[in-house]
């Protein structure tokens, strides 16, 4: 593994007891292979990547973006991937 950055997953749950909601942060990885991305949710060999970005959307949150030929596939992160795009960059197929 050449690099990993954190992304979370939000869920709501109801506590049909007390009548709250509460929201749960599941952390996940994407994790950066010479040949390929894998996520909780999914594996794209790099040969179909052609692109990443990002936009932070406050201090807490903002959106990882991974461009792939089968579409954008979203990702919520707390941390800015700069580094996760610059390795990408070191190891994309063009």
């Amino acid at each position: 593994m050449l690099y990993k950055h954190p992304y979370v997953i939000l869920r709501r749950e109801i506590d049909h007891i007390n009548f709250q909601k509460k929201y749960i942060e599941d952390e996940h990885f994407i994790e950066l292979y010479e040949d390929k991305i894998i996520t909780a949710e999914n594996k794209f060999d790099l040969k179909i990547v052609f692109d990443m970005s990002y936009k932070m959307l406050s201090d807490k949150y903002g959106f990882f973006y991974l461009h792939t030929t089968k579409g954008v596939f979203t990702y919520q992160v707390k941390q800015d991937p700069a580094e996760l795009i610059a390795q990408f960059r070191k190891v994309e197929i063009k």
